[in-house]
Protein backbone atom coordinates (compact mmCIF):
# COMPACT_ATOMS: atom_id res chain seq x y z
CA UNK A 1 0.00 0.00 0.00
CA UNK A 2 1.70 3.49 -0.91
CA UNK A 3 3.07 5.57 1.79
CA UNK A 4 2.02 9.31 1.67
CA UNK A 5 3.72 11.83 3.61
CA UNK A 6 1.88 15.63 2.88
CA UNK A 7 -1.43 14.28 4.34
CA UNK A 8 -4.39 16.93 4.59
CA UNK A 9 -4.91 18.25 8.33
CA UNK A 10 -8.36 18.65 7.33
CA UNK A 11 -10.85 16.87 9.45
CA UNK A 12 -12.43 14.23 6.86
CA UNK A 13 -16.18 14.37 5.42
CA UNK A 14 -18.69 11.66 6.43
CA UNK A 15 -18.68 10.62 2.59
CA UNK A 16 -14.40 10.41 2.48
CA UNK A 17 -14.76 8.04 5.48
CA UNK A 18 -17.55 6.29 3.80
CA UNK A 19 -14.77 5.77 0.80
CA UNK A 20 -11.79 4.73 2.75
CA UNK A 21 -13.88 2.28 4.91
CA UNK A 22 -15.64 0.39 2.12
CA UNK A 23 -12.31 0.20 0.05
CA UNK A 24 -10.95 -1.62 2.94
CA UNK A 25 -13.89 -4.08 3.40
CA UNK A 26 -13.71 -4.96 -0.68
CA UNK A 27 -10.08 -5.55 0.41
CA UNK A 28 -10.74 -7.53 3.30
CA UNK A 29 -10.85 -11.43 1.51
CA UNK A 30 -7.99 -10.20 -0.21
CA UNK A 31 -9.81 -10.68 -3.59
CA UNK A 32 -9.59 -7.14 -4.57
CA UNK A 33 -6.65 -5.37 -4.69
CA UNK A 34 -6.57 -2.96 -6.15
CA UNK A 35 -10.46 -1.75 -5.90
CA UNK A 36 -11.63 -1.34 -9.02
CA UNK A 37 -13.37 1.65 -9.26
CA UNK A 38 -16.33 0.30 -10.93
CA UNK A 39 -17.14 -1.70 -8.05
CA UNK A 40 -16.82 0.83 -5.30
CA UNK A 41 -18.99 3.23 -7.01
CA UNK A 42 -21.76 0.16 -6.91
CA UNK A 43 -20.86 -0.63 -3.46
CA UNK A 44 -21.52 3.23 -2.44
CA UNK A 45 -24.54 3.61 -5.11
CA UNK A 46 -22.74 6.48 -6.76
CA UNK A 47 -21.67 7.31 -10.61
CA UNK A 48 -18.12 6.31 -11.23
CA UNK A 49 -17.29 9.85 -12.32
CA UNK A 50 -18.24 10.57 -8.94
CA UNK A 51 -16.55 7.56 -7.13
CA UNK A 52 -13.46 9.25 -9.49
CA UNK A 53 -13.56 12.90 -8.21
CA UNK A 54 -13.67 11.97 -4.65
CA UNK A 55 -10.99 9.12 -5.06
CA UNK A 56 -9.01 11.80 -7.11
CA UNK A 57 -9.40 14.29 -3.96
CA UNK A 58 -8.14 11.39 -1.57
CA UNK A 59 -5.11 10.92 -3.24
CA UNK A 60 -4.24 14.13 -2.96
CA UNK A 61 -4.72 13.84 1.02
CA UNK A 62 -2.28 10.64 0.83
CA UNK A 63 -5.44 8.80 2.13
CA UNK A 64 -4.92 6.16 -1.39
CA UNK A 65 -3.30 5.53 -4.40
CA UNK A 66 -4.95 5.49 -7.64
CA UNK A 67 -3.59 3.25 -11.29
CA UNK A 68 -5.98 3.97 -14.21
CA UNK A 69 -7.99 1.09 -15.36
CA UNK A 70 -6.59 -0.62 -12.36
CA UNK A 71 -8.30 0.63 -9.58
CA UNK A 72 -7.76 2.10 -5.87
CA UNK A 73 -5.40 0.68 -2.86
CA UNK A 74 -5.15 2.68 0.66
CA UNK A 75 -2.32 4.15 2.10
CA UNK A 76 -1.02 3.12 5.21
CA UNK A 77 -3.22 6.70 6.33
CA UNK A 78 -6.07 5.87 4.60
CA UNK A 79 -5.69 2.35 6.19
CA UNK A 80 -5.98 3.42 9.60
CA UNK A 81 -8.55 5.69 8.83
CA UNK A 82 -10.85 3.04 7.66
CA UNK A 83 -10.15 0.46 10.55
CA UNK A 84 -11.06 2.67 12.78
CA UNK A 85 -14.89 3.47 10.86
CA UNK A 86 -15.19 -0.03 10.83
CA UNK A 87 -14.02 -0.92 14.52
CA UNK A 88 -16.64 1.87 15.51
CA UNK A 89 -19.62 0.75 12.92
CA UNK A 90 -18.90 -3.18 13.97
CA UNK A 91 -18.81 -2.15 17.82
CA UNK A 92 -21.93 -0.65 17.33
CA UNK A 93 -24.03 -3.45 15.38
CA UNK A 94 -22.46 -5.38 18.33
CA UNK A 95 -24.66 -3.35 20.76
CA UNK A 96 -27.64 -3.10 18.18
CA UNK A 97 -27.91 -6.84 17.74
CA UNK A 98 -27.01 -8.10 21.83
CA UNK A 99 -28.99 -5.29 23.57
CA UNK A 100 -31.57 -3.47 21.62
CA UNK A 101 -32.76 -6.99 19.76
CA UNK A 102 -32.36 -5.02 15.92
CA UNK A 103 -31.81 -7.61 13.38
CA UNK A 104 -28.17 -7.67 11.79
CA UNK A 105 -29.35 -5.95 9.02
CA UNK A 106 -31.22 -3.34 10.28
CA UNK A 107 -28.17 -2.98 13.01
CA UNK A 108 -25.77 -2.69 10.07
CA UNK A 109 -27.60 0.25 8.38
CA UNK A 110 -28.00 2.36 11.76
CA UNK A 111 -24.67 1.72 12.41
CA UNK A 112 -23.23 2.87 9.73
CA UNK A 113 -25.01 6.68 10.31
CA UNK A 114 -23.41 6.06 13.88
CA UNK A 115 -19.84 5.05 13.44
CA UNK A 116 -19.00 8.72 12.23
CA UNK A 117 -20.07 10.47 15.39
CA UNK A 118 -18.59 8.37 18.17
CA UNK A 119 -15.02 9.36 19.99
CA UNK A 120 -12.37 7.18 20.04
CA UNK A 121 -12.80 7.16 24.35
CA UNK A 122 -16.69 6.26 24.06
CA UNK A 123 -15.74 3.61 21.25
CA UNK A 124 -12.95 1.80 24.13
CA UNK A 125 -15.43 2.27 26.83
CA UNK A 126 -18.62 0.56 24.00
CA UNK A 127 -15.75 -2.05 23.46
CA UNK A 128 -15.33 -2.61 27.05
CA UNK A 129 -18.95 -2.82 28.02
CA UNK A 130 -19.86 -5.32 25.07
CA UNK A 131 -16.51 -7.08 26.69
CA UNK A 132 -13.78 -6.36 23.65
CA UNK A 133 -16.01 -8.87 20.79
CA UNK A 134 -13.94 -9.61 18.33
CA UNK A 135 -16.63 -10.00 15.60
CA UNK A 136 -19.18 -8.46 14.92
CA UNK A 137 -23.13 -10.21 14.50
CA UNK A 138 -22.24 -11.44 10.83
CA UNK A 139 -18.89 -12.94 11.32
CA UNK A 140 -16.66 -9.93 10.31
CA UNK A 141 -13.78 -8.78 11.92
CA UNK A 142 -13.66 -5.93 14.43
CA UNK A 143 -10.26 -4.18 14.01
CA UNK A 144 -8.42 -3.60 16.97
CA UNK A 145 -8.06 -0.13 18.58
CA UNK A 146 -4.54 1.20 18.02
CA UNK A 147 -3.25 1.91 14.69
CA UNK A 148 -3.82 -1.60 13.24
CA UNK A 149 -2.17 -2.08 9.67
CA UNK A 150 -4.35 -5.16 9.05
CA UNK A 151 -7.99 -6.06 8.89
CA UNK A 152 -8.30 -10.18 9.89
CA UNK A 153 -10.29 -12.83 10.69
CA UNK A 154 -7.82 -14.76 12.24
CA UNK A 155 -5.99 -18.06 11.07
CA UNK A 156 -7.63 -21.39 10.72
CA UNK A 157 -7.47 -23.83 13.22
CA UNK A 158 -4.46 -25.96 11.83
CA UNK A 159 -1.98 -23.17 11.69
CA UNK A 160 -2.94 -22.34 15.53
CA UNK A 161 -0.91 -23.61 18.72
CA UNK A 162 -1.74 -26.58 20.59
CA UNK A 163 -3.24 -25.55 24.62
CA UNK A 164 -3.57 -22.10 23.99
CA UNK A 165 -6.65 -20.23 24.42
CA UNK A 166 -8.32 -19.32 21.55
CA UNK A 167 -11.61 -17.39 20.65
CA UNK A 168 -13.60 -18.53 17.50
CA UNK A 169 -13.62 -15.10 15.00
CA UNK A 170 -14.75 -16.71 11.94
CA UNK A 171 -16.83 -20.27 10.54
CA UNK A 172 -16.49 -20.40 6.80
CA UNK A 173 -18.45 -23.74 6.14
CA UNK A 174 -22.61 -24.33 4.67
CA UNK A 175 -25.02 -22.92 6.85
CA UNK A 176 -26.38 -26.62 7.35
CA UNK A 177 -22.76 -27.66 9.21
CA UNK A 178 -22.56 -24.20 10.62
CA UNK A 179 -26.24 -24.78 12.26
CA UNK A 180 -24.50 -28.45 13.35
CA UNK A 181 -21.50 -26.81 15.05
CA UNK A 182 -23.47 -24.11 16.86
CA UNK A 183 -25.90 -26.80 18.51
CA UNK A 184 -22.59 -28.22 20.24
CA UNK A 185 -21.88 -25.03 21.55
CA UNK A 186 -19.00 -24.14 18.39
CA UNK A 187 -19.96 -20.61 17.49
CA UNK A 188 -18.19 -16.85 16.97
CA UNK A 189 -17.05 -15.56 19.94
CA UNK A 190 -16.54 -18.56 22.02
CA UNK A 191 -13.33 -19.71 23.52
CA UNK A 192 -11.47 -22.79 23.05
CA UNK A 193 -8.40 -24.95 23.27
CA UNK A 194 -6.86 -27.03 20.55
CA UNK A 195 -6.22 -30.07 22.52
CA UNK A 196 -4.21 -32.65 20.20
CA UNK A 197 -3.47 -32.92 16.46
CA UNK A 198 -3.76 -36.45 14.79
CA UNK A 199 -1.41 -37.43 11.75
CA UNK A 200 -4.21 -37.20 9.45
CA UNK A 201 -4.89 -33.43 10.73
CA UNK A 202 -7.94 -34.00 12.47
CA UNK A 203 -8.24 -31.93 15.84
CA UNK A 204 -9.48 -32.44 19.33
CA UNK A 205 -11.16 -29.14 20.26
CA UNK A 206 -12.41 -28.30 23.82
CA UNK A 207 -15.03 -25.88 23.53
CA UNK A 208 -15.95 -23.25 26.13
CA UNK A 209 -13.54 -25.00 29.18
CA UNK A 210 -16.63 -28.04 28.80
CA UNK A 211 -16.94 -30.21 25.46
CA UNK A 212 -14.74 -32.25 23.71
CA UNK A 213 -14.99 -32.73 19.77
CA UNK A 214 -13.04 -34.27 17.08
CA UNK A 215 -13.09 -32.34 13.48
CA UNK A 216 -12.26 -33.31 10.53
CA UNK A 217 -8.99 -31.80 8.40
CA UNK A 218 -11.55 -29.88 6.26
CA UNK A 219 -13.82 -28.28 8.58
CA UNK A 220 -10.78 -27.17 10.78
CA UNK A 221 -9.52 -25.37 7.90
CA UNK A 222 -12.66 -23.65 7.84
CA UNK A 223 -12.99 -22.21 11.27
CA UNK A 224 -10.76 -19.14 11.83
CA UNK A 225 -9.69 -18.01 15.31
CA UNK A 226 -7.44 -15.67 17.29
CA UNK A 227 -5.37 -15.81 20.43
CA UNK A 228 -7.46 -14.55 23.11
CA UNK A 229 -5.51 -13.16 26.46
CA UNK A 230 -7.99 -14.08 28.73
CA UNK A 231 -9.95 -17.67 28.74
CA UNK A 232 -13.35 -17.87 29.63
Amino acid sequence: MADHRNLSSDPLSESEEMYLATIARLQEGGDLEPVPLTRLAGELSVLPVSANQMVRKLEENGLVSYAPYKGVSLSDAGLNVALRILRHRRLWEVFLVEHLQFQPDEAQSLACRLEHTLPAEAAERLAAFLGHPVVNPSGQAIPEAQNSVELTVGKPLNQLPLNQPLRVAHIAVEPVTRAFLETHGLHIGVFIKILCSADNMDLLIEIAGEKRMTFSASIAQAIFAVQATVEH
